[in-house]
């Protein structure tokens, strides 16, 4: 029997719990078969290829930081916070996974989470010069905050990727609000409150 991956279905589950806490609508979540991987590519919403096992789609706060200047947050203050909810989103999925499956967070970076690592490191490449030292391990660690907090509401979604494959954003979001009882509102929630 092909069923989807329940380490998958965890990751993606942990990104889009971070865009539901930060307010972002999610678009879709997906979680294909191992088959289905191996076929070729799944194309996202926008009809782009996407040579991966899972996808949350939803909208970044920084759309291309490959292509921003770095150290432009020293200059524009207010996208410190910006990036660093960005970081979350990066990162939550690869802490979640590591969390199923008993591991440190940095080898599930140099594995499944290799794709979220390198944009984890062009948005920290945008902070200020000040901010830089320690952003990689302080956002894995509000990552880490953020998924031990809502573990129960990433299983109950992580559950209904594995069943269903695909669910539709506002079907996540609803999910969510119901486990939760929570409803948050874009950039409602405090990034320092994952500080520990």
């Amino acid at each position: 029997m092909n069923e989807r991956p329940r380490s998958t279905a965890i990751h993606e589950a942990g990104h889009a719990l971070a865009f539901w806490w930060n307010g972002q609508p999610i678009k879709r979540v997906t979680v294909r078969t191992r088959a289905e991987a191996r076929a070729g590519p799944m194309f996202d919403l926008l009809g782009h290829p996407q040579h991966a096992e899972g996808l949350v789609e939803a909208d970044y706060l920084v759309l291309r930081p490959a292509f921003t200047a770095r150290g432009i947050a020293e200059y524009l203050p207010s996208m410190v916070d910006f990036i660093e909810r960005d970081l979350i989103h990066c990162f939550s999925g690869p802490v979640a996974e590591a969390i199923y499956r008993h591991r440190q967070s940095d080898r599930l970076f140099r594995s499944s989470g290799r794709a979220d690592l390198v944009r984890g490191h062009e948005l920290i490449s945008l902070l200020p010069p000040r901010l830089l030292l320690d952003a990689e391990s302080r956002a894995i660690a509000r990552s880490s905050c953020l998924v031990h907090r809502y573990w129960f509401a990433v299983r109950a979604v992580a559950d209904l990727l594995q069943e269903q494959g695909a669910i539709e954003g506002e079907t996540v979001t609803a999910l969510l609000h119901e486990i939760t009882g929570e409803a948050p509102v874009r950039l409602g929630n405090e990034v320092r409150s994952l500080d520990a």
